[in-house]
């Protein structure tokens, strides 16, 4: 485990409990597939945010361990929605985990594994697709979800700082599918399974998306319409999503949710919330703030402008960044296509406590601009 600040040691063990911060990543956990009893049963466990990992990771065995035997007891039903919870537990307990990075990858791998159990159970028709694109001299690991509908849009998720594509990338593609998009998530440079390949640099993460896109356009026909691609991303996808489509012609339309759209500078990445500073440095590969300032210095200001529609939600009580007003009013200001920004005041990082009145309102938006 990497070495604590003596004001981490304190933020850990007296400020990180359920009443000030775990409360606020309910809804994020309840979105990619965690029980609220389970959810509420194991953070009752947790005493200290250093166990928080190790604890979760226990639990995603028990449940990985329920689902194998379901599946000998021929409940392969069963077995696949637990195979899913487990990858759930998995990915909660490797969640904005940067303070031991070991045990944080052990954990991501077993809901890879996971995942892969839970695949298996699909027939081939729902099943999502493997997907592995040549990038730089290694691969852009993803999944696609096929409409059942030919000639449908293509929606790319772009991950955030800490999202893994078997979870939220997951369960956001099953909301997507269900209203007939095609849908693609991956982990791209610096996240999930591709860090441990090649880290994060915000300087060129939009090549990686464009080669997304590139890989779609080789393929033999597919039934899915490539004239119609939206991106969308929360959190530092939120920024992610737009400055890519800035700069490839061939995205139709973004939405991004809770952005950090510009730094400052090393003063800017000391003004983060302490966790997401331990973030900044696992994405990179770098040691400290400095060393990661290159690949984590940016302002969506400095990419071209964006032409095409843009729907953007920020929050007035996001946590992770400093003055949120002005992340979402710059995203604005540099927008230049038909552009709507939805700021609510009491939301949490990503709109997490009205996400039953955001998602359907990304979806409404999607069909409209790519005329489902």
């Amino acid at each position: 485990m990497t070495e604590l600040t003596v004001k981490e040691r304190f933020a850990f063990r007296f400020i990180f409990n359920e009443k000030r911060v775990y409360q606020r990543w309910y809804g994020r956990f309840l979105l990619f597939g965690t029980d609220y009893g389970r959810l509420r049963r194991v953070v009752a466990r947790i005493g200290d945010w250093r166990k928080w990992c190790e604890v979760w990771t226990a639990e995603g065995d028990e449940v990985y361990r329920t689902a194998e035997r379901a599946l000998a007891q021929g409940s392969q039903g069963k077995a696949r929605a637990l195979f899913h919870e487990a990858v759930a537990c998995y990915h909660a307990g490797q969640h904005i985990f940067f303070i031991d990075s070991r045990q944080k990858e052990a954990t991501q791998e077993k809901a890879r594994e996971s995942y892969t159990r839970a695949l298996s159970l699909y027939n081939e028709t729902e099943k999502p697709v493997r997907v592995d694109i040549p990038y730089r001299g290694v691969s852009i690991p993803g999944y696609l979800r096929k409409a059942d509908t030919e000639g449908r849009p293509l929606i790319i998720f772009v991950n955030g700082m800490d999202n893994i594509k078997e979870a939220e990338g997951h369960h956001f593609g099953s909301v997507f599918n269900r209203q007939g998009f095609n849908f693609f998530t991956f982990d791209g440079p610096g996240q999930g399974e591709m860090w441990s390949s090649l880290k994060f640099d915000a300087r060129d993460y939009h090549t990686a998306v464009s080669a997304v896109i590139d890989w779609f356009e080789q393929q033999p026909p597919c039934g899915i319409d490539l004239g119609r691609i939206g991106l969308v991303g929360f959190s530092l996808g939120g920024y992610l999503a737009p400055e890519a489509a800035a700069r490839d012609s061939r995205v139709k339309c973004t939405a991004g949710n809770s952005g950090l759209v510009y730094i400052g500078g090393i003063r800017g990445l000391k003004q983060l919330n302490p966790i997401w500073q331990r973030g900044v440095t696992y994405i990179t590969g770098c040691e400290t703030l400095e060393e990661a300032l290159p690949q984590f210095n940016y302002d969506i200001e400095d990419a071209p402008a964006l032409r095409s529609p843009l729907l953007f939600f920020h929050a007035g009580r996001d946590e992770v960044m400093p003055s949120p007003k002005r992340h979402a009013d710059k995203m604005v200001s540099w927008a230049k296509g038909e552009t709507t920004l939805k700021y609510m005041e009491d939301a949490e990082h990503c709109t997490m406590n009205y996400l039953d009145e955001v998602f359907p309102e990304i979806l409404d938006w999607f069909m409209r601009e790519l005329r489902m």
